[in-house]
């Protein structure tokens, strides 16, 4: 049995020892390297073959790496390439990302951090090439899938605002996809050639918030030894996702109101301002109003974030939408897992259709990840796709099942109905949900990761 082909890639740059690190780690990684110093190896390396991959350095004794970016693209459009950049050129970079270049790397980087991403490039590629089949069996709306009024609804939103530079707000319960819509906005606009940069508000611990979203001058905290850049600046040219954006704190709204209204920002430890050409598009799946009314979050950032609001609807409200879903996640984790998609029964869609689905499309998605699991190769049956929180029925105490068996599924549906009207009441807000319940919080994270409650 053949193997199949390393991945190709060609690297300039013209520090031999950063060239020697990056070129190891790579052919540790099973890649085909053609490595040199100058813009002329690198042109004659893309002349001669068009790699799977370019990773070139900006600055280069007889040129710049925006040559090669052109020459490799002007070649073939869908060629990943990764522009490496020192501190002082990060503007140059992202202006590279704008002509075509799928990412960026400030130096000094990981290198293994650096070749995960190159074998993301790669797949994306991989995928773009299998667009054809994509658009007649995958979904066609920037992978927003769906047949639905109410999904139809929320794509055509989304492509009305994606050409302005307009701030969004996409709102939508847990698990219905609202960073799918986030990148689909993206895509569609006139930045797409820029970074689309993810922050989950929060993830990020306090204290480090803020030098993480604005970045932070040399010697400015403990431990600081180096200019760090921040989200803001990192997302320049493109669009920065500000998801659960109801859980930044106030001394962050109060900054990131100044960067939509003035357009600058100032590194942590800096007196110098900086330009913020970034588009903004956050998410939640609170009640903003609500948490205005109630002091919460700052009124003014609200207005300026809600200039157009895009609503996910819930898959409950959307059920002719769970087949297709359903099919296109098997289709996604047989892929994944490089196997054939199974079928799904028609028994196991009318079972699917018949669920609330609480957790939306990620509930589902855990649902088919499980279905698939079960089924082996076969076909996906009703059985496959049961619901494992489901109380017991009838039919399973006749089975067999003891009263320990029923109490317990009888438990696990109370208390999941008892979280969500906790959640339900506070706003979303887990800490005020936990107190409710009379519980601790990480009982309430506990329980919420056991019943996939997202």
């Amino acid at each position: 049995m053949s193997r199949p082909a390393a991945r190709s890639i060609v690297l300039i740059e013209d520090r031999e020892t950063t060239r020697a690190m990056v070129e190891e780690t790579f052919r540790r990684n099973g890649w085909d390297v053609r490595s040199g110093g100058t813009c002329a190896e690198g042109k004659a390396f893309l002349d001669e073959r068009l790699p799977d991959l370019l990773l070139t350095d900006l600055q280069l004794p007889d040129g710049s790496g925006l040559d090669l970016l052109q020459r490799g693209v002007g070649r073939d459009p869908r060629l990943p390439v990764i522009v490496m950049s020192a501190f002082g050129t990060i503007e140059i970079a992202v202006e590279a990302m704008k002509h075509g270049a799928y990412d960026f790397v400030p130096k000094p980087f990981d290198t293994k951090r650096l070749a995960g991403l190159a074998a993301r490039a790669v797949e994306r590629r991989a995928l773009a090439a299998d667009s054809g089949e994509a658009a007649t069996n995958g979904p066609a709306d920037g992978g927003i899938v769906g047949v639905s009024a109410a999904i139809r609804e929320t794509v055509s939103q989304a492509r009305k605002v994606a050409p302005s530079d307009a701030t969004v707000i996409i709102l939508g319960e847990s698990g219905t996809g609202k960073e799918l819509v986030a990148r689909a906005i993206h895509e569609w606009s006139g930045r797409a050639g820029g970074p689309l940069l993810a922050v989950n508000c929060a993830a990020i611990p306090g204290e480090l918030m803020e030098a993480d979203f604005f970045g932070s001058e040399k010697g400015s905290y403990t431990g600081s030894t180096a200019r760090k850049l921040g989200k803001v600046e990192l997302a320049q040219g493109g669009t920065l996702f500000l998801d659960e954006i109801a859980e930044l704190p106030a001394e962050l709204q109060a900054k990131l109101l100044r960067v939509l209204q003035e357009r600058t920002f100032t590194r942590v430890g800096g007196t110098k301002e900086q330009q913020a050409d970034i588009r903004v598009i956050a998410a939640t799946n609170r009640d903003l109003e609500d948490l205005v009314k109630r002091g919460r979050f700052r009124e003014d950032l609200y207005y300026r974030l809600a200039v157009f609001p895009v609503v996910v609807p819930a898959l409950r409200e959307r059920p002719e939408d769970v087949e297709p879903i359903a099919r296109e996640l098997c289709r996604r984790v047989a892929a994944r897992e490089g196997r054939p998609a199974p079928e799904l029964s028609a028994e196991a869609v009318a079972a699917l259709r018949a669920r609330a689905w609480p957790g939306n499309v990620r509930e589902l998605q855990n649902a088919i990840e499980r279905a698939l699991i079960l089924a082996d190769a076969g076909e996906v049956r009703a059985e496959h796709v049961a619901d494992p929180s489901a109380p017991a029925s009838s039919a399973a105490v006749a089975s067999g099942a003891t009263l320990k068996d029923v109490a317990r599924q009888a438990q696990r549906q109370a208390e999941e109905e008892a979280i969500r009207a906790a959640l339900d009441r506070s706003g979303g807000n887990k800490s005020e949900a936990a107190r409710a319940l009379g519980i601790s919080y990480k009982t309430l994270w506990s329980k919420l990761k056991e019943y996939e409650m997202g």
